[in-house]
């Protein structure tokens, strides 16, 4: 029986199969009966629709998988349509943020990381194409849908909330510092004066707010990109978590082990690119691309959201 298509491509795949350690070539036999501490696992810390869980598992069938993500609808989603084919396997499936990861090894497995530790670790910080294509989620600025951006819908705070209440300079120092752009006042003034009138409420309200405001400078880019990026970075403190738990993760990796990162913005790649090269000064590892791996023209071609994306793999001494 096949798993179920999902319209979602995971990006840089083949590349990311090419690099899995080479300790796992000649374990599938030692595995069929092993233990919990003698099992090689995966951490999957952005779960999403388990794109590059669901072909590691099918090059290794031997390997058991601990999979995160703070978006409960994507844990639900993996539980009801990913699970069910993988029945001889441990996969584990927790709503979680892997921004906690320090509660997750003392609350959630720790008993695992005392005895064992992981073989590979996937992070892929890029939005899930279910939370882009979802206007309820306010992600896109195609789709118009309420000022949310949260990736855990538990949380509170929205991009509305940084919109409509944050003062001039907030929302200047944000935009500059997590969006890098230039020069943002003349939108920061349009939307001071908008919600003056009227709350800024849905993503077509403030992606039409700044394209009246800066126009169309580069063909095929909308002018909100930045901006959009900008609130949802705040909104989900995605580069503060990446900081803090990145270096947790690396000392989590098993001799010889390897985590991959996929990062999808600037400021993202240069906590990944610094936070391995304090590593490996440290002697805990080595970066195993000494340049960033890029997507070919050939997947940019056949999955346009892959564009920005850059691969990064550290290796475990």
């Amino acid at each position: 029986m096949k798993a179920p298509v999902f319209k979602h491509e995971p990006v840089l795949l083949e590349e990311i199969l090419t690099l899995l350690p080479p300790t796992l070539q000649n374990e599938k036999s030692t595995h069929k009966a092993a233990s919990f501490t003698q099992k090689k696992w995966i951490l999957d810390a952005t779960f999403g629709a388990g794109g590059h869980t669901q072909a590691i598992l099918k090059k290794y069938p031997f390997l058991s998988v601990i999979a995160l993500d703070c978006d409960s609808s994507a844990i639900e989603w993996g539980k009801e349509n990913i699970k069910p084919y993988f029945p001889k396997q441990s996969l584990h499936l927790i709503h979680a943020n892997f921004h906690s990861y320090s509660d997750l090894t003392r609350n959630c497995f720790p008993l695992f990381l005392k005895n064992t530790g992981f073989d590979i670790i996937i992070v892929d910080l890029g939005v899930s194409s279910p939370q882009l294509d979802q206007a309820q989620r306010g992600f896109s600025f195609y789709k118009d849908g309420p000022l949310d951006m949260r990736m855990d819908k538990t949380k509170t705070f929205l991009a509305r909330d940084i919109i409509n209440s944050w003062s001039e300079k907030q929302l200047m120092e944000l935009f500059y510092s997590y969006g890098e752009i230039y020069k943002p006042a003349r939108v920061v003034k349009a939307i001071i004066k908008q919600r003056k009138q009227t709350l800024l409420e849905s993503t077509k309200q403030l992606a039409n707010l700044i394209a009246n405001t800066q126009g169309w400078r580069k063909k095929g880019s909308h002018p909100a990109t930045p901006y959009f990026l900008a609130l949802r970075l705040k909104v989900n403190e995605e580069l503060k978590g990446l900081s803090h738990s990145l270096p947790k993760m690396i000392l989590s990796l098993n001799r010889m082990g390897r985590i991959f990162v996929l990062s999808f913005h600037s400021l993202e790649d240069r906590i990944v690119k610094n936070t391995f090269k304090k590593a490996h000064k440290m002697e805990e590892g080595y970066n195993l691309t000494k340049k960033v791996i890029l997507p070919s023209r050939e997947e940019i071609k056949r999955n346009p959201r892959s564009r920005s994306a850059k691969l990064r793999v550290f290796e475990r001494r």
